[in-house]
């Protein structure tokens, strides 16, 4: 009996798991097609950059309706149900290429997606137990980079043009949902509803945990944005500037299991506390290693790796901290803060590359994730 229970635990977190690279699909196949398709079109880059910021805002706006509507639907009907609505979408958007048109889609998208995103970690964080929370987490954080940096290269494949990259793009997330909904018997435990007023109690309960969501999601969002073009303005090419950004990105796919078995083993808030020392020092010895790719390659794999345990270990941490009828408020107040973050970022990374264009950048990524460790030493979970 114990034996069949621990082989349905493992199908269930590969199905969610499954469901994860999809919505990480989606996070890294618009943004590029959405820029491309509207730059051919004439938009300006600010109009780009609000279209693709619509997503996150809608996950903040949405977000404290979010326990009540996975309460009423359950976990899995919660994920189906997201991502068979933002495939349609996607189906949607080959019919007028203008920015307001898009603003709404992309808005609904956020919505529909979000609903599967935090359904999802709290699914995750229910079956994985705390012995394996860390490592399952890792896991998680993996497959989800996996499906981002599969969009753009679906791309390559489809191109930018017509209705086959959008009907791609929908077919891919129908195809990671595939073994969710071939699950049988996947009973999930009922999630409560804790009302809106909760939803700052939730912060006051677990700073540390909101501070790791808010520094992950600025200095994420800033890197993806910004480290390109901190490689042109420090004297590479264009071909180079973006290998930074695959070398940072790698080391996120990568090491994420491996942070994940040594927070389960050493304990997540200490191993939360090296990551923010590493990618604190990471940034200011960017420029340095310039002109040495023998250390400048290495320091990015290793700071992509750890800056982006910020989020897997601060999801883990979240499900030791709260009980499961407070797992669905405190993971949706958990990712709203992480996409206020990302909508930061971008803005105060350029803000800080204008005003300051050799250090500007790697200060404000240092700072916060050096804030971050201050957090460790001081703040409770």
């Amino acid at each position: 009996m114990g034996r069949l229970k621990q082989e349905s635990r493992r199908l269930t977190l590969a199905a969610v798991l499954s469901s994860s690279l999809g919505v990480g699909l989606t996070f890294g196949f618009q943004p590029p097609l959405i820029a491309l398709v509207l730059s051919r079109a004439g938009s300006s880059s600010l109009a780009i950059g609000a279209v693709t910021s619509a997503s996150l805002i809608a996950v903040i706006s949405f977000g404290p309706l979010y326990p009540h509507v996975i309460a009423r639907l359950g976990l899995r009907r919660s994920v189906i149900a997201g991502i068979g609505c933002g495939a349609l979408i996607l189906t949607l958007m080959p019919l007028m290429a203008s920015v307001p048109f898009w603003f709404c889609l992309r808005f609904l998208t956020g919505c529909t997606l979000g609903l599967s995103w935090i359904a999802s970690e709290i699914w995750l964080n229910t079956v994985s137990g705390a012995d394996a929370r860390g490592t399952v987490m890792g896991v998680y954080g993996t497959v989800f980079s996996l499906g981002t940096v599969a969009g753009p290269a679906l791309l390559e494949f489809t191109g930018t043009r017509g209705w086959l990259p959008f009907g791609a793009g929908a077919a891919g997330l129908i195809v990671t949902l595939l073994p969710l909904a071939a699950l049988e018997n996947t009973a999930t435990a009922p999630q409560g509803f804790t009302p809106l007023r909760e939803l700052t109690g939730v912060t006051r309960a677990a700073p540390l945990v909101m501070l790791a969501a808010l520094v992950a999601g600025l200095v994420e969002s800033a890197d993806l944005t910004l480290l390109p073009l901190f490689g042109l303005r420090g004297g590479f090419g264009e071909r180079t500037a973006l290998l930074l950004l695959a070398v940072f990105m790698a080391g996120n796919v990568v090491l994420q299991v491996p942070i994940g078995l040594l927070a389960d083993r050493f304990g997540r808030r200490r191993l939360l506390g090296v990551c923010a020392l590493a990618s604190g020092l990471g940034p200011l010895l960017l420029q340095p290693f310039f002109a040495t790719p023998m250390l400048l390659w290495p320091l990015l794999f290793v700071w992509g790796g750890t800056l982006y345990a910020f989020y897997s270990q601060g999801v883990a941490m979240l499900g030791a901290e709260f009980p499961p009828e407070m797992l669905a408020t405190a993971n949706t107040v958990f990712v709203m803060v992480y996409c206020l973050g990302g909508v930061i970022g971008p803005s105060a990374g350029g803000f800080a590359l204008d005003r300051w264009p050799t250090h500007g950048l790697p200060v404000l990524l240092s700072g916060a994730a050096l804030l971050l460790l201050a957090g460790v030493v001081t703040l409770r979970a």
